[in-house]
């Protein structure tokens, strides 16, 4: 009860852009993703229910705590996505990492978390995942890993090397949404981007070149107008 207490607090204090980045700065989102994980259902949910308006209330200020720390973020982030983590947990805890990474404001962030190929590792497995629910939620994030036109050469070499399997994953996801017909032309997009990756070529010695673009019929991860990040643009041309 007294948590809970706290918990209104907290989230009244996120209406004032001061007040989160005072929380931030203490470390108010590391205690409530400890918190999210807690043995209690009520504790835990109070904890992302805070956590969540903590991070999204007050946008430009989160999405700069989160570049000054992107690793200490990312790890705890990770942590709740374990798959001996609670369900509830782990569906909370996907959704917010995608809601965020989904946002125009969090693009840097974003970036550099498509940019990682330890995360995409982490968003095929859960591909895999048992639950449905936690498939789909987990695709919202690993579909930013195909749309973005620079993947570095480990990320392009792993959606290369797994590209079968992983467009059998996505196949068995089609109709299972009952969100909304975005979602489809979505799974739509990635499968057309994946089959038409090439893998990266070998090294070799460095030659003066001019600086590549984005590859043919891909533009990069555009912005709809609601602020998410879009995938209709880089289907393609």
């Amino acid at each position: 009860e007294v948590f809970t207490h706290c918990a209104h607090m907290i989230r009244a204090c996120t209406r004032y852009p001061q007040l989160v980045e005072a929380l931030l700065r203490e470390g108010a989102a590391r205690r409530l993703m400890d918190l999210a994980s807690h043995q209690s259902f009520d504790i835990s949910s109070e904890a992302f229910s805070s956590l969540r308006e903590l991070m999204l209330a007050q946008r430009p200020v989160s999405a700069q705590y989160m570049t000054e720390n992107f690793a200490e973020f990312f790890a705890q982030c990770h942590t709740l996505l374990q798959p001996d983590m609670d369900y509830v947990a782990r569906r909370q805890a996907l959704r917010l990492l995608g809601d965020m990474l989904l946002d125009r404001t969090f693009m840097g962030s974003m970036l550099a978390y498509v940019s990682n190929e330890q995360f995409l590792q982490i968003h095929m497995n859960l591909l895999r995942d048992s639950s449905k629910t936690i498939q789909l939620d987990a695709f919202h994030v690993f579909k930013i890993f195909v749309a973005n036109p620079q993947k570095p050469a480990r990320v392009l070499a792993i959606l290369c090397k797994n590209r079968e399997r992983l467009l059998k994953l996505l196949a068995s996801l089609s109709g299972k949404s009952d969100r909304n017909a975005s979602f489809e032309e979505d799974l739509r997009t990635v499968i057309t981007v994946l089959k038409a990756l090439e893998a990266p070529a070998p090294r070799r010695p460095p030659v003066a070149a001019a600086a590549a673009g984005p590859a043919e019929g891909l533009r990069s991860p555009a912005l709809d107008g609601s602020g998410e990040v879009g995938l209709n643009a880089i289907a393609a041309a």
